[in-house]
C-alpha cells in the first residue's frame, strides 16, 4: 500500500518518493520530516492544514518509483532524494515553505484505467494534473493506435486551437536534462490547455524518445477522456453544446408592416367573401366515384392501343413466320403452336440466343392464322419489352426478316414515337408502360388474342404489376392467350403464379462462349481488381478494364467487344482511357442517351477497325449485337434502391446476380466462338444471389399504388400489392398510402379522392400532377407545366451533357441566376417561340448556340402538349386555365413547392467530426441528410444564399459518398417555403433557446419537418391566418376542378382579389433572380 504526500514550498511542488505507510517518508529521515513538519505548524499555528483529499488514483511507477507533479530537480531541492537544500532562510520557510500538503492512501497499486492522476494544487497552479508516462496495457494499445504520437499530439491542438481561435493551445515541449542513476536523461514535458490544463512527462535518454513518450501519455488520457477519436481526431464539442450551437442558429423571418397588412387583408377577403361560398357547398375532396358514370379515363393519344377494328386479312402466307437464320428455337415451332392452341398460358425459358424474341411472336401469329384467321376472327399479337430500344429494335429485326416495312404487320409503339397500322398490322411491340396504361380502361383486353411477356426475368415494376393484372384478365377474357418468355426466369414459381402452367425450356448457344475468370486471367495486371474483390463494396478499377480491352485488341481475332459497366461516369472513364486510333471504334449505350445515338452500336465498323461497345446493364437482354464475339463483364451494375424511413431513393454499386452473369455471357457468340471475360474471381460468382432484387421491393410505391387504385376499383393497398409474385414490404406499401393521404389523394378508408381520381389519370408522379393542378388555381399554368415536364422526362437535354457539366450549368446561368427550374422553363420557351413560328433554322441555330439537343427539345414539346392536355380534360373548367401570374418567378417557384414538397435547408456552420466550422455552406434535406448539389446546377459551389431554402425535385441518395444528391433546385423565399408548404404551422415557445432577443420572439415551427423559424409572436400568429385562409380556399377549388361543379363567380372574384395580395407579397419578400 502506499501512501503519496507532496508538498508545495513557494509554488514549487516536492517529490517524495519510495515510502510506505508504515514507514512515513522512505529517503527522508524522520527528523528531518518531523522538523519540517514542526516548522510547518509553529508558523500556522496547528496541524489543520494538513489535508486528507480523495483524489483519483494514481500509478505513474518508473523503477518502482511513483513520481507526481514536477520533476524534483526544478523545484529547489537537491537531485538526491530526501536532501533538502538549505539556500531558504527561514524567514523563506516562515513565509510559507509548506502552503498544502495533499494526502492520499491508496490500495490500488495499478489498474487496468491505464494513467492515474493526483491533482497537486497550490497557489500559482492552480491544480495543475501532472502525468509521468507509464508503459502499461493503456498506453501500449495507444501507441498501436498513434504510430506518430508527437506529430498526432501537435496536429490535434493545431486544430482544436484553430477551432475554439485560442492561439495559445499550440503545443512547444519543454525538455530538461538531469543525472539519474549516473547516467543523463532528457525528461519532456508537455503542457496542455484543452479540455484543462494539464502537465504530461516522461523520460528517456534521448530527447526524442522521452518526448514521443510525453506526447502518448498525454494521447492516452485524451483518449480515455472521450477528447479524440481513435483516428486522432478532436472531439471538440459534446452533443449538449452542439444541441446549444444549433438552437443559436435558427433562421430568423422577418416581415414589414405592409406585408402584415396584406395578409390582414387576405384573411378579411376570405372570411367575408370566400368562406360563406365553402360553408354553403360540400367540398369534401375524398367524394365521388373512381369514374363519373358518362367519364372515361384520357389517354394519351400514343400511349393507348388502338382497338382491334376492320382489319384486313391479307392471307395465312402473310402471317407465316419467315426464318432467314437457323435459330435452335426452330425445333420448337410446332410444340410452340401446339402449346398456344391448347393452353391459355404458356412459360418458355430460353437460352440468350436461342431466338425467342423474333420468333415466337411470328410463330403465335402463324398458329393464329390457321385456325382462327380464315374466318374472319381478329387477331393481335403485344409483345412487351421493359426498354424503348428493344421494342424499336426487335420490330425493325422481325419487319427486315420479313422483307416488309415497318409498321404494316410488325411495327413497335413507345411513347411518342410509334410505328404500327391499325388496319394491317398484328405484332406490336411495345414497352411495358405502354400495355399498362391500356389496361386502365380495358382490363380484360377485350380488343387483343395474345399478350407475350418477355424479359420477365428483369422483374421491373411494370412487369411486375403486368403479371398480376394479366392473371385478372385471362380469367376474365377466356379467349386471351398469355405467353410469358425469358432467358433465366425462375419458371417454378412462374408455373405455380399461373395455375401451374406448361413450361417450354429451349436450349441456346449455336456457338461455344469460352469462359475467364479473373483467377484465370495471369496473362493481364488484374491485381487492383482482385483486392477490390475482397472487400464489400464492388467498384471499377478503370485502369484494369482498359488493360482487358487492351489485351483482347492485341492477341484476339477480329470481333466487337461488349464491355458491361455500372453507370455513365465509368463509361466515359474508360472511354477516355482508350487511346484515339484508326482501328477502334467506341460507341456508349446508356439509357439516358436518345434512341438514335443508341442505334449506332447496331452499325458494323470497316474492315480493320475492332468496335467497342461500352454499356450499362441495358445490354444484358433483348438487346442484341450480332457482331460482338467478346464480352467484359466487371459484374457490377448500379442498382436503385429505396429507403422506406427516409422516403429517399439510394443508387449505389451492387454486385450482379447470376442469372445477370449468365445473360452477359450469352451476348457473345452469336455469330462464331466466342469469350467471356469475368473481372472476378470464380468464388465470388459462387457467392452472387440467383436472380435480381425484384424492383417492386426496391422502388417508391406511391404511383403504384395509386395506379393500383384504378386497376382494383380501390381495393386495398396492401390486398392489391399481396397478390403481385413477390409482395413488396408491408412497411413500403403503407409509406406510399400515407404520402398519398398527405398529397389528399386518398381518404382516411384508403378510397380515391376526387383528386386522386384524377392525378391516377396523369401519366406523371402524384407530387409533379398536384403542381400543375394546382397550376390551375394559382393561375401560373404554362411555367409549371414546362417545369414538370422537362424534370420528369429524366433525359438528357444538352449535347454532351452527361460529361460537359460545367458547359449545362454556364448556359442555365445566363436564363437564372438560382433556378435550374426557371432556367431550364426559359430555355424551353425560348425554343418554343421559334417552333411555333416554324423558324427552322431558327430552331437549329438557337439550339446550337445553347448546346441543346433539338430532336430531344421536339419530343418534349410533344410531351407538353400530352400534359396540357391533361388539364383540359381531366379538370372542370371552373377556373379557366390561364398565365395571369405567370410572370411572377417567386409564384411559379412557390406553386412548384406546394406540389413537390421537397425543400433542402442552408446553414453557414457545420460541426464534422465534433470540429465547429463557421463560414461553410451546409445543405439538410427533410430527413436532416447533408445534401451535395450537382455540378449542373446553377447553385453548384455557391457561397452566398439570399434564402436558407432551396426546393428540388429528385434526390438520390449516395451511401458510398455518404450524401444526398440533388441535380436541380431553385432558391425560394421563406414566407413562399411557410404558406405554400403542404405541411400546417404551429408556434412554439422559445424556452430553449438561450439567447433570444425580446420575449415577443417565439419559433414557427412546420410540423413534421426538421424546418423552425425565429418570428416575432404578432407576426407569426398572422402567418398562421393566411396560410389557413389560403388553403381553405384552396381545397375548396381542388373540389370543384376535380368534381362535377358550375363556376360560382362570386368566388372567383374573391379568389382573383386573394391572388392579387399573394402575389405582391410575394413579389416583396421574394428572392431576386438576378442573371
Amino acid at each position: 500500500m502506499y501512501c503519496i504526500k507532496t508538498f508545495t514550498a513557494n509554488g514549487k511542488q516536492l517529490l517524495i518518493r519510495n515510502f510506505k505507510k508504515e514507514s512515513i517518508l522512505c529517503g527522508f529521515s524522520v527528523k528531518k520530516y518531523h522538523y519540517l513538519y514542526k516548522t510547518f505548524t509553529n508558523n500556522y499555528g496547528n496541524s489543520s492544514f494538513f489535508q486528507i483529499k480523495q483524489v483519483t488514483i494514481c500509478s505513474c511507477y518508473i523503477n518502482k518509483s511513483l513520481y507526481l507533479g514536477n520533476p524534483y530537480s526544478q523545484i529547489g531541492f537537491g537531485t538526491k532524494t530526501g536532501d533538502v537544500q538549505n539556500s531558504k532562510t527561514t524567514e523563506q520557510k516562515r513565509s510559507g515553505i509548506l502552503s498544502e500538503i495533499n494526502i492520499e492512501y491508496s490500495t490500488q497499486q495499478n489498474t487496468t484505467s491505464g494513467l492515474k492522476i493526483l491533482p497537486i494544487s497550490s497557489p500559482e497552479s492552480n491544480k495543475i494534473t501532472q502525468i509521468y508516462y507509464d508503459d502499461n496495457d493503456a498506453s501500449r494499445e495507444a501507441q498501436k493506435l498513434f504510430v506518430n504520437p508527437k506529430n498526432m499530439l501537435h496536429n490535434i491542438f493545431y486544430l482544436v486551437s484553430k477551432e475554439i481561435n485560442k492561439p495559445s493551445l499550440h503545443l512547444t515541449p519543454s525538455y530538461r536534462q538531469i543525472k539519474d542513476h549516473k547516467k543523463m536523461t532528457w525528461i519532456c514535458i508537455y503542457k496542455i490547455g484543452w479540455p484543462k490544463e494539464m502537465k504530461f512527462m516522461a523520460k528517456d535518454v534521448t530527447k526524442k524518445v522521452a518526448s514521443e513518450k510525453a506526447a502518448l501519455a498525454a494521447l492516452t488520457w485524451l483518449r480515455q477522456e472521450r477528447k479524440i477519436t481513435d483516428q486522432g481526431a478532436p472531439l471538440i464539442y459534446d452533443k449538449e453544446e452542439i444541441k446549444q450551437i444549433s438552437r443559436k442558429t435558427y433562421p430568423v423571418i422577418t416581415l414589414d408592416e405592409k406585408t402584415i397588412e396584406k395578409m390582414k387583408n387576405i384573411i378579411e377577403v376570405h372570411n367575408t367573401n370566400m368562406l360563406p361560398i365553402i360553408e354553403s357547398t360540400s367540398s369534401e375532396i375524398g367524394e365521388g366515384s373512381i369514374l363519373g358514370e358518362n367519364s372515361v379515363p384520357k389517354e394519351d393519344e400514343d400511349m393507348q392501343l388502338t382497338p382491334v377494328k376492320k382489319q384486313i386479312f391479307l392471307g395465312s402466307e402473310r402471317y407465316s413466320s419467315k426464318e432467314k437464320v437457323e435459330l435452335p428455337i426452330a425445333a420448337f415451332k410446332n410444340k410452340i403452336k401446339e402449346h398456344v392452341v391448347s393452353h391459355q398460358v404458356l412459360i418458355i425459358k430460353g437460352e440468350p440466343g436461342c431466338g425467342k424474341s423474333t420468333r415466337v411472336p411470328q410463330y403465335v401469329l402463324e398458329a393464329w392464322a390457321e385456325a382462327e384467321g380464315l374466318q374472319g376472327e381478329p387477331g393481335r399479337v403485344v409483345v412487351t419489352q421493359p426498354r424503348r430500344i428493344a421494342a424499336i429494335s426487335l420490330a425493325e429485326r422481325v419487319a427486315s426478316e420479313r422483307d416488309e416495312f415497318v409498321g404494316d404487320i410488325v411495327g413497335y409503339q413507345v411513347r411518342l414515337n410509334s410505328k404500327f397500322r391499325s388496319n394491317t398490322g398484328r405484332i406490336l411491340y411495345c414497352t411495358t408502360g405502354i400495355l399498362l396504361r391500356h389496361l386502365q380502361s380495358d382490363s380484360k383486353l377485350s380488343g387483343f388474342t395474345h399478350i407475350i411477356l418477355d424479359e420477365a426475368h428483369e422483374r421491373d415494376v411494370n412487369t411486375d404489376l403486368l403479371m398480376n393484372l394479366l392473371r385478372s384478365a385471362i380469367r376474365s377474357n377466356p379467349k386471351l392467350k398469355l405467353i410469358v418468355m425469358s432467358a433465366t426466369i425462375d419458371t417454378n414459381m412462374f408455373s405455380e403464379y399461373y395455375d401451374n402452367a406448361p413450361v417450354l425450356e429451349i436450349p441456346g448457344f449455336t456457338y461455344p462462349v469460352k469462359q475467364h475468370f479473373l483467377d484465370d486471367c495471369v496473362e493481364i495486371d488484374l491485381l487492383k481488381t482482385l483486392k477490390m474483390c475482397e472487400g464489400d463494396v464492388p467498384s471499377v478499377i478503370h485502369e484494369d478494364v482498359v488493360n482487358v480491352l487492351k489485351y483482347i485488341q492485341n492477341y484476339k481475332k477480329e470481333g466487337a467487344i461488349l464491355c458491361f459497366l455500372p453507370g455513365w461516369d465509368d463509361i466515359i472513364k474508360i472511354k477516355r482511357l482508350i487511346p484515339e486510333r484508326r482501328d477502334l471504334s467506341v460507341h456508349c449505350l446508356h439509357s439516358r442517351l436518345d434512341d438514335y445515338e443508341q442505334r449506332k452500336i447496331f452499325s458494323r465498323p470497316p474492315p480493320g477497325v475492332r468496335k467497342i461497345i461500352l454499356a450499362t446493364n441495358i445490354a444484358e437482354t433483348s438487346v442484341t449485337v450480332d457482331d460482338v464475339v467478346y464480352v467484359v463483364d466487371t459484374g457490377i451494375h448500379k442498382d436503385q434502391r429505396f429507403d422506406v424511413g427516409k422516403g429517399v431513393k439510394c443508387i449505389d454499386n451492387h454486385w450482379i446476380s447470376k442469372a445477370s452473369a449468365h445473360q452477359r455471357k450469352g451476348r457473345a457468340g452469336r455469330c462464331q466462338p466466342g469469350e467471356c471475360f469475368h473481372l472476378y474471381p470464380s468464388s465470388k460468382y459462387e457467392a452472387f444471389q440467383e436472380y435480381s432484387l425484384p424492383e417492386m421491393m426496391r422502388t417508391s410505391l406511391t404511383k403504384i399504388v395509386l395506379d393500383s387504385k384504378v386497376f382494383s376499383n380501390n381495393m386495398n393497398a396492401l390486398e392489391f400489392m399481396g397478390k403481385l409474385p413477390t409482395p413488396p414490404e408491408k412497411n413500403a406499401i403503407k409509406a406510399a398510402v400515407e404520402e398519398l393521404t398527405d398529397l389528399a389523394l386518398l381518404d382516411e378508408e384508403e378510397k380515391l379522392t376526387s383528386l386522386g381520381e384524377t392525378l391516377a389519370d396523369f401519366q406523371l408522379e402524384p407530387k409533379l400532377g398536384k403542381a400543375m393542378v394546382n397550376a390551375v388555381i394559382f393561375k401560373c399554368v404554362t411555367p409549371i407545366v414546362d417545369i414538370v415536364t422537362l424534370f420528369s422526362a429524366d433525359s438528357e437535354l444538352f449535347v454532351s451533357g452527361l460529361m460537359a457539366k460545367d458547359e449545362a450549368k454556364s448556359v442555365k446561368t445566363r436564363f437564372s441566376g438560382n433556378s435550374d427550374h426557371l432556367a431550364m422553363m426559359r430555355l424551353f420557351e425560348k425554343y418554343l417561340e421559334y417552333s411555333a413560328d416554324g423558324d427552322f433554322a431558327g430552331v437549329r441555330q438557337f439550339c446550337e448556340s445553347a448546346n441543346l439537343l433539338s430532336y430531344k427539345m421536339g419530343t418534349l414539346e410533344k410531351l407538353r402538349n400530352i400534359h396540357f392536355d391533361y388539364l383540359h380534360d381531366g379538370l372542370n373548367n371552373v377556373i379557366p386555365v390561364s398565365d395571369d401570374h405567370s410572370d411572377n418567378d417567386e409564384l411559379v417557384k412557390a406553386v412548384l413547392y406546394s406540389g413537390v414538397g421537397n425543400v433542402l435547408q442552408h446553414r453557414d456552420w457545420d460541426i464534422v467530426k465534433n470540429r465547429f466550422k463557421n463560414n461553410t455552406n451546409v445543405l439538410l434535406t427533410r430527413h436532416n441528410q447533408k445534401a451535395t448539389i450537382a455540378a449542373e446546377s446553377v447553385n453548384y459551389k455557391r457561397n452566398k444564399f439570399p434564402s436558407d431554402y432551396l426546393l428540388y425535385i429528385n434526390e438520390t441518395r449516395s451511401n458510398i459518398r455518404r450524401t444526398t444528391i440533388v441535380r436541380e433546385c431553385s432558391i425560394i423565399s421563406k414566407i413562399s417555403m411557410l404558406l405554400f408548404s403542404n405541411h400546417n404551422l404551429k408556434i412554439q415557445e422559445m424556452k430553449d433557446v438561450v439567447d433570444s432577443e425580446s420575449e415577443n420572439q417565439i419559433q414557427l415551427v412546420l410540423e413534421g419537418t426538421n424546418i423552425k423559424l425565429i418570428c416575432d409572436r404578432m407576426h407569426a400568429e398572422e402567418i398562421i391566418k393566411c396560410k389557413r385562409a389560403l388553403m381553405s380556399s384552396y381545397r375548396y377549388f381542388v373540389s370543384q376542378l376535380t368534381k362535377p361543379a358550375e363556376r360560382n363567380e362570386a368566388a372567383s372574384k374573391a379568389w382573383n382579389d386573394i391572388l392579387n395580395l399573394v402575389t405582391q407579397i410575394l413579389i416583396e419578400n421574394g428572392v431576386n433572380d438576378r442573371r
